[in-house]
């Protein structure tokens, strides 16, 4: 699985209920995965390709390259 390489979001477990009525009847696990694109960035000065989140990208933390 991909990992965000400039904050280092990853994979998050989280619990699910099932309700039934007014009480919960299961609860398990569901795994949260966060929205990771693989694009090309400037790093340096030269063009990378990095998987970065969409948090970093909309709050600009990597600078896209013209393509």
């Amino acid at each position: 699985m991909a990992k965000c390489e400039v904050c280092g979001k990853s994979m998050n477990v989280a619990r699910k209920h099932v309700y039934r009525s007014s009480y919960v009847t299961k609860r398990s696990l569901r795994k949260q995965y966060p929205n990771i694109q693989k694009i090309r960035v400037v790093v340096l000065g030269t063009p990378k390709k990095m998987y970065v989140c969409t948090k970093c990208l909309k709050s600009q933390k990597v600078q896209r390259t013209g393509n």
